[in-house]
């Protein structure tokens, strides 16, 4: 299992349009095979920084998922300041 967060910043005058453009792959990734959990949030101390919780069966069921956004047309990158940070995790309990 891949656990992660992804902490995405949009640029400027951008939160809506991400906001919206998310509002409509979030449904369609919990539906990829593989896809364990899909969680989209906002700060609650900046309206431009956002966080995804992902959980994938595997490696394969990730890249698939990240081909899948391709498909879908989303280049998350071109609304972004900067790189996402990308935090692995170890399942516990």
């Amino acid at each position: 299992m891949l656990t992660f967060t992804a902490t995405l910043t949009v640029k400027a005058g951008h939160e809506q349009e991400f906001e919206r453009i998310m509002s409509i792959a979030v449904p369609k990734v919990r539906e990829e095979p593989g896809n364990q959990t899909y969680i989209f949030h906002r700060s609650t101390q900046d309206p431009r920084v956002f966080m995804l919780y992902e959980e994938y069966d595997d490696q394969a069921a990730l890249e698939a998922h990240r081909a899948h956004l391709r498909v879908m047309g989303i280049d998350l990158l071109a609304l972004l300041d900067g790189p996402p940070i990308v935090e692995f995790y170890e399942k516990l309990a």
